[in-house]
Formats: structure tokens, C-alpha cells, sequence
């Protein structure tokens, strides 16, 4: 975004996604929400490597 100019900052960024996923969950028609045997992977503290490994181990487990 700041490569194209727009002035944006990384504060309002997270906002903006925050209200966008909270307005997208909450709609009445097709809220967004997981597939019901989806896995949900917290990769907030994961390096990359961490998080394909993990990815891999689930996928290893379902099949």
C-alpha cells in the first residue's frame, strides 16, 4: 500500500481488518465462519518453517 503512496499506517491497517472480519462474521446472509473439519492454526508466535510443519504433521494425520 505505501508502495503505491497511500499514506497507511500499521495501527489503522489491523482496524480496518479487525472491522472488516468482525462485519463478515456477523452477517446474516453467509457469515464467514471455518469449514466444520477445518483446522485452525494460531501462527501468531511461529516462524514460517513452524507453521508448514505443523500444516504437514495435520495433513500426515488425516490421511
Amino acid at each position: 500500500m505505501k508502495g503505491r503512496g497511500d499514506d497507511v499506517s500499521l495501527s489503522r491497517l489491523k482496524e480496518a481488518i479487525r472491522v472488516r472480519d468482525e462485519q463478515d462474521t456477523n452477517r446474516v446472509i453467509a457469515p464467514l465462519k471455518p469449514a466444520e473439519d477445518a483446522l485452525i492454526l494460531n501462527s501468531t508466535d511461529l516462524s514460517i518453517n513452524q507453521v508448514f510443519q505443523k500444516i504437514l504433521d495435520a495433513a500426515k494425520q488425516r490421511l
